[in-house]
């Protein structure tokens, strides 16, 4: 038993603590009585005993393997996310991006470019594109997904000052 068990243990013996019996009423010191005492547990309760100890130490084994795999998954989390933060920056130069990197305007937040396709090449704009660029099972943010139904629900407009 750790150490603050055995000391309240020792206390509790050495201070003339009385304790009641809820069948009788009767007092009695708890220093007579073998409450504290593994040595003189019954078969049955030092079995007991020793399955709470087993499962104790299965359960503390499982605690640290779901936080090994819970620090694990948080960092594995970490990197995909800055990777993600990296490769969205670096999307209009790589390789199959389907969009003219010179119609690409970047905000990076909430979404991540605004394209007016075409203005590169013909010098005029043909569509306005919002665009976002998401990595592996990443999904677009609550404010993500309002700011594409207010495009879907022509909730845009165009204001000169």
């Amino acid at each position: 038993m750790p150490n603050d068990v055995q000391d309240l243990i020792s206390f509790l013996k050495t201070n003339k603590f009385k304790a009641e019996c809820p069948s009788c009423g009767g007092k009695m010191d708890l220093s007579a009585t073998p409450l504290f005492d593994a040595d003189n547990f019954t078969p049955e309760a030092k079995e007991l005993l020793k399955e709470i100890k087993e499962n104790v130490k299965l359960r503390k084994l499982e605690l640290k393997e779901r936080t090994n795999k819970t620090t694990q998954r948080v960092e594995t989390t970490t990197q995909s996310v800055n990777i993600g933060f990296i490769l969205e920056r670096l999307a209009p130069a790589l390789n199959g991006f389907r969009f003219d990197k010179n119609d690409c305007r970047s905000l990076f937040d909430p979404i991540d470019y605004v394209i007016f396709e075409g203005l590169n090449k013909t010098g005029s704009v043909q569509k306005i594109i919002f665009t976002d660029i998401k990595t592996g099972e990443a999904r677009l943010k609550k404010n993500q997904r309002v700011i594409k139904k207010m495009v879907q629900d022509k909730q845009v407009e165009f204001r000169k000052y």
